[in-house]
């Protein structure tokens, strides 16, 4: 008997934070960076495209490590989600003349996940309680680095493309949160 897909996924308690031991190259020109959420880099010729960014306290480990595979300028940034976990960290990557592209509903995401923080404060801190104290650690002055609420610079309904040094991205979008 085949198990469900969602039955294979890990649980809450075994997906950790991003660390500077858990990424790769897992593609020419493709980097993946484990998190929450996992990050992702695609390199060009004509400079670097980020695919989602972690939550804000992931980051910096996941730019450190995009950093040391390439130093090009990040000219896009790709939100697969709205939820806080893809787009945590997007003001550590954009730069001046970044474009952040996600599909329309990103902004609706945002604000439903900021609606929801608190609940989800009260029912899930027990199984990220070790990542909160390394937030606590990794900030300035004890402080966790900020949380990222990007608004997008370039959305699109249902399809979109754009191509990066004779690299070609397409993008789908689907509707639902």
């Amino acid at each position: 008997m085949t198990l469900p897909l969602w039955r294979s996924r890990p649980t809450a308690f075994d997906i950790h934070p991003a660390t500077r031991v858990r990424h790769e190259q897992v593609g020419e020109g493709i980097h993946l960076s484990e998190g929450y959420s996992n990050a992702y880099l695609v390199v060009t010729r004509a400079g670097r495209v980020v695919i989602n960014t972690g939550m804000g306290f992931e980051a910096p480990v996941h730019k450190e490590y995009f950093d040391s595979v390439d130093q090009g300028p990040v000219r896009y940034i790709v939100l697969t989600q709205g939820h806080v976990d893809h787009v945590g960290g997007v003001d550590l990557f954009r730069e001046p003349g970044t474009e952040v592209i996600a599909q329309a509903n990103n902004g609706a995401q945002q604000d439903y996940d900021a609606r929801l923080a608190p609940f989800r404060a009260r029912r899930s801190s027990f199984a990220f309680a070790a990542a909160f104290e390394g937030m606590r650690r990794a900030g300035k002055d004890g402080r966790p680095p900020l949380q990222s609420r990007p608004r997008p610079t370039r959305t699109f309904e249902n399809r979109d493309a754009f191509t990066l040094g004779g690299v070609r991205f397409e993008l789908i979008g689907c509707s639902g949160a």
